[in-house]
């Protein structure tokens, strides 16, 4: 979660009317569970927006940018300063009063955590100010990170054993859901599906994307952790039935320790070959065992060993094990 002092901070020094930030899963950019802001947005923009995004109607990541070095940039700079022709102006700044966005990528140690946006309706956003929240993003990309980290309950033992799954027809009404589709919305504390989570918006939106271009990329999906520390695995996939209408089918289900166990790694900031090594570590593999996998000598992976223990404050594959992984696996 983003901690209401450093908005705070944030607005002391850069002052915006309203603000929206959103947590997402790194792997895919999609939306998770964690998010806030004070934009109004109707139920039917939240599911517009989403696949607009997915589209490439409105960007989901700050590329432009970020190839000069920075990861915040006002909304002009993305559509060639013709911001009153970007969806997003369009269908939400503009009717609510706003004229100027500033995106930020709340990415650190090369992976991102999170998006962030601030509008106000004048003067436009100075490249001073714009430089003060790319200096932050490192801070706010971290305590998103760290609320990965943060101590999980344990899953529940009436968790369902098998996926949830529920169809949405082309008006983004339940067509169907099952028991467990209903148990899992209840646990992450969905009420009505007409006000769809974020992370559900996007896969959707996403889903119906792949359907239009190429159904051989991979199924659009999401990790997210429920207020029970519970993490979850959401994907879409749409379905064309000659018959019917077509239907967007949403599945929901435990994520695996093969799914979380990387973001665990990726967020105590292990190196890609530091991550693997860890992740052979929790499968049970000897120093021995690990080198011939990995085409590295048994010393390379002591030293790789030690940087771990060090990083996240361990001293054996036990601990590591015991204190680092396995509170949030026995989430999932």
């Amino acid at each position: 979660m983003l901690p209401d002092k450093l908005l705070e901070a944030l607005g002391s020094i850069v002052p915006f009317d309203r603000f929206c930030w959103g947590a997402v899963d790194p792997a895919s950019l999609l939306p998770t569970r964690a998010t806030g802001t004070t934009v109004p947005c109707t139920t039917p923009l939240i599911w517009e927006v989403q696949e607009l995004v997915a589209r490439g109607a409105v960007r989901r990541d700050l590329r432009p940018p970020a190839r000069s070095g920075r990861y915040a940039a006002r909304l002009a700079e993305f559509v060639d300063e013709r911001s009153e022709q970007d969806p997003s102006y369009q269908r939400i700044l503009r009717p609510n009063g706003l004229e100027h966005q500033l995106r930020a990528a709340l990415v650190v140690d090369g992976t991102q955590w999170g998006t962030l946006h601030i509008e106000r309706c004048r003067p436009d956003f100075t490249a001073r100010e714009v430089a003060i929240v790319d200096a932050l993003v490192p801070h706010f990309a971290h305590a998103l990170r760290r609320w990965i980290l943060a101590t999980p309950n344990h899953a529940a033992s009436g968790d369902p054993a098998i996926p949830g799954v529920v169809l949405l027809d082309e008006d983004n009404n339940v067509d169907s859901i099952s028991p467990e589709a209903e148990h899992w919305f209840s646990e992450w504390g969905v009420a009505d599906l007409r006000v769809p989570p974020p992370a559900i918006a996007a896969v959707v939106g996403a889903a119906r994307a792949r359907s239009d271009r190429n159904n051989h990329e991979i199924i659009p999906s999401a990790r997210l952790r429920l207020a029970t520390g519970t993490w979850l695995h959401v994907r879409a996939t749409h379905l064309i039935r000659p018959d019917r209408a077509a239907r967007t089918a949403v599945m929901l289900e435990h994520a695996s320790q093969d799914q979380v166990a990387p973001l665990i790694a990726r967020a105590n900031q292990l190196s890609q070959r530091e991550t693997e090594i860890a992740l052979l570590v929790l499968r049970g593999l000897s120093t021995n065992e690990i080198a011939a996998k990995l085409f590295i000598s048994a010393y390379t992976v002591q030293d790789h060993l030690k940087s771990i223990f060090e990083r996240v404050g361990v001293r054996s594959r036990r601990e590591l094990v015991t204190e680092v992984f396995e509170p949030h696996l026995l989430a999932a």
